[in-house]
């Protein structure tokens, strides 16, 4: 057991290292009106946050990613707001869930 919580202490530890840069590169993206940057990125929050369990972030994710392909950027950005309190409720959960030991 001790080997399996140490593994998902290493998972939430990558979690916080690499959503938060991956949030400001998407919202980078978006200001910029770069679709491709924003699908790239909203990908790779989806997956990462859907294997973690992290259903409302990664729902989000997709549906941002189902807007850029529709080509409605506008209508992704309240989204790629609410992707950041999806950040932080899922960080708190996890760490509450699998504490530092």
């Amino acid at each position: 057991m001790g080997s399996e919580a140490s593994l998902v202490q290493e998972l939430v530890l990558l979690f916080q290292e690499d959503v938060p840069p991956r949030l400001v590169r998407l919202a980078a993206s978006l200001a910029s009106g770069d679709g491709p940057g924003i699908l790239m990125e909203a990908h790779q929050l989806k997956g990462a946050t859907g294997n973690l369990g992290l259903m409302r972030f990664s729902e989000l994710a997709g549906r941002i990613e189902t807007l850029v392909r529709q080509q409605q950027l506008e209508a992704a950005q309240p989204l790629i707001q609410a992707l950041q309190g999806a950040y932080d409720e899922g960080l708190a959960a996890l760490t509450q869930a699998f504490p530092a030991s």
